[in-house]
């Protein structure tokens, strides 16, 4: 009798538990809006990246036809440095040029909270192991600067 009223008490216990965690999480729903660099500091993306819903990153991917344009036409010009991806990065600027330049523009926003462009090539490319992802995450975030966000282009950030 002890034994199955221990096993009760216990479901119910985990239960509750279980059932409390959400609340717990929901608290908590924003945690994505922050971003810690390498030098360990702690950055609140809430006020620039976080508020965009994907409607306004689409219209403000979609903005400025002639800088996009510019944009992946010197993506392709870059990325030609590097034969032996050249073809996999083509196919996918080719494929949707639309998620390179919304990752360009992003790349703006995340330089305006005060990340450096080393930091975000860094989180962008963490656990990569896929060199072509690896390289279309440094090509880009260099282009954007050029494109997007001259204020943060540095004489040195010229694409390989």
């Amino acid at each position: 009798m002890k034994i199955l009223q221990l096993v009760t008490i216990s479901t119910a216990a985990i239960s509750l538990v279980t059932g409390f965690t959400p609340a717990i999480v929901a608290q908590d729903a924003d945690y994505v809006c922050y971003m810690t660099t390498k030098s360990g500091r702690t950055l609140d993306l809430s006020a620039s990246v976080c508020k965009l819903d994907a409607s306004t990153q689409l219209a403000k991917a979609t903005s400025g036809v002639g800088s996009d344009r510019a944009f992946i036409a010197d993506y392709k010009r870059a990325v030609m440095s590097y034969p032996q991806l050249r073809d996999k990065l083509l196919a996918s600027v080719e494929r949707s040029p639309e998620a390179s330049i919304m990752q360009a523009k992003s790349i703006c926003d995340e330089l305006e909270v005060g990340l450096t462009l080393e930091d975000i090539i860094y989180h962008r490319t963490e656990g990569t192991t896929n060199t072509v992802d690896t390289v279309n995450s440094s090509v880009i975030a260099t282009l954007a600067t050029k494109h997007y966000c001259p204020q943060f282009s540095s004489p040195s950030s010229a694409p390989r």
